[in-house]
């Protein structure tokens, strides 16, 4: 079973979600081309997802395993893109000081530049999964469809009409579309010259 965060995490356990979220994306393609350093991408990385996290709490919902091996961010369609005060009660603002200014730039290029983009194909009344990751050692259990389901069951009963995310990853593609979820976009970004693909599912 998956507990939801009701929006409150302790500190401890918002850092429990970030480094299982740190470990879960080691591989992931734009994780690596934010962090091409292999040594420090779980740290980093790490750093990099607790605000989100925070956000998370503030402006959508935050599911976490039981033994915090794996946890799923979500965020309310009609706070993206955040503002520049959301980025300050989060945390978010202070991402190039935590990540590196050219790592931050890489973020931007291709997550920032991404949230913009899917404005264009969201409904009205989405929410949006932001991140979802379980740590390899605890893959193939089955935990991401449970963290799924689970936030999706708390998006509808909150009145959210459909639920959106994106991939990075074309190995997750099928993954999603097994739960349920249509592909509604694809293209490569061009600053980062990543694929991505928006899915959307009804609630």
């Amino acid at each position: 079973m998956v507990d939801p965060s009701k929006n409150v995490l302790t500190p401890a356990q918002q850092k429990r979600a970030a480094a299982a979220l740190g470990a879960a994306f080691f591989q992931d393609p734009f994780v690596t081309y934010v962090f091409p350093d292999a040594t420090t991408r779980i740290q980093n990385t790490s750093q990099l997802l607790l605000p989100v996290v925070r956000c998370g709490l503030r402006y959508g919902g935050v599911e976490v395993t039981p033994q915090g091996d794996g946890a799923l961010v979500w965020i309310s369609g009609d706070q993206m893109p955040l503002s520049l005060w959301q980025l300050v009660r989060s945390g978010m603002i202070w991402t190039p000081m935590l990540s590196g200014l050219g790592a931050f730039r890489r973020v931007q290029s291709h997550d920032g530049a991404c949230e913009h983009i899917l404005k264009e194909f969201a409904p009205q009344g989405f929410a949006y999964i932001y991140l979802v990751g379980v740590t390899p050692e605890s893959a193939g259990q089955g935990l991401g469809k449970q963290l799924i389901q689970s936030a999706m069951s708390t998006m509808g009963q909150q009145g959210y009409s459909t639920c959106l995310l994106r991939t990075d990853n074309p190995n997750n593609v099928p993954l999603y579309r097994h739960l349920g979820f249509e592909q509604i976009h694809t293209d490569t970004m061009a600053t980062s010259g990543l694929q991505y693909w928006f899915l959307s599912q009804a609630l």
